[in-house]
């Protein structure tokens, strides 16, 4: 059996062999995708997250109510979810099951082979979620959620059982979270800022992205390569922007939007980036 501890050891020593020039991503590869309501198409799309051992996408199409599956390359496979979400926003995905946050409902959904589980109603108590957005699992199969409105993160077991919150005196609109062995990350649209805290829940420091050579401006969703580094989707800029573990900007990546805006945002372990805008293009850099 593997450890959580033998898989953080395994990633330790994967990241000290993992680099990237962001330099030499200039143009996307693939572009593709058109807005519509029929099965291969989409519709104010949100949030994105792949699962790398079957080359897939899953795409938060929010304005058609529903998770759309396609390849690697861009290709439809299926969509899931239409018969009960209405606005999903924030993907995972796991090895057995898929979890969303819908910015509509107030909810959390855990889909799998099996069943569908939901948690949260609208409120501020203990389980309770106002305008949830991005989301992501750690290690342990706990699950963090950016609970927008109620300017906070919540943490639930893999079973949604509501375990704790944090930032409730930090943040102001959290819109995405990401965890790593040592830190919470947080992207805050208030301040327009990144907020590290430790894993227990306390404030590190605080990466105030706005004004630095304008630097980030209405961040939607980020995520993180295998060295750390945080790629954030610009929305009112149209980039990509790439900062080092730290916070300090180390490259952009320029003309994401192709005239629109960009949304979810992932990496691969080999380093190609997904990215999709809300002219509906999906596309890999």
């Amino acid at each position: 059996m593997t450890t959580n501890k033998s898989k953080r050891a395994r990633m330790s020593a994967e990241v000290e062999e993992w680099e990237l020039d962001y330099s030499l991503k200039k143009q996307p590869v693939i572009a593709v995708g058109k807005e519509g309501r029929a099965n291969n198409y989409r519709y104010e799309p949100k949030g994105l997250a792949i699962y790398e051992p079957n080359q897939l996408i899953y795409i938060a199409d929010s304005g058609n109510c529903r998770i759309q599956i396609v390849t690697f390359e861009g290709n439809f496979v299926t969509n899931f979810g239409q018969d009960i979400l209405r606005r999903p926003w924030g993907i995972a995905v796991t090895e057995d099951h898929v979890l969303v946050t819908d910015f509509q409902h107030h909810t959390l959904f855990h889909f799998s082979d099996f069943n569908v589980a939901r948690t949260g109603a609208r409120g501020s108590g203990e389980g309770e979620l106002n305008y949830p957005t991005g989301l992501c699992t750690d290690y342990n199969g706990d699950v963090y959620v950016a609970d927008c409105s109620k300017h906070r993160v919540c943490i639930y077991s893999g079973e949604l059982k509501f375990l704790n919150r944090l930032g409730t005196r930090q943040l102001k609109f959290p819109r995405d979270v990401k965890v790593t062995p040592n830190s919470i990350l947080v992207i805050d649209i208030g301040p327009n800022c990144v907020h590290f805290f430790s894993r227990s829940g306390h404030l590190i420091n605080t990466c105030v992205t706005q004004g630095l050579s304008g630097m980030v401006c209405n961040p939607f969703f980020f995520c993180l390569d295998p060295a750390g580094n945080i790629l954030i989707s610009d929305y009112s800029h149209e980039e990509i922007k790439i900062l080092s573990p730290s916070g300090e900007l180390i490259h952009t990546i320029r003309g994401v939007g192709q005239g629109s805006f960009p949304y979810g945002i992932c990496i691969s372990q080999l380093g190609i980036i997904f990215i999709v805008s809300n002219n509906c293009k999906l596309q890999l850099f």
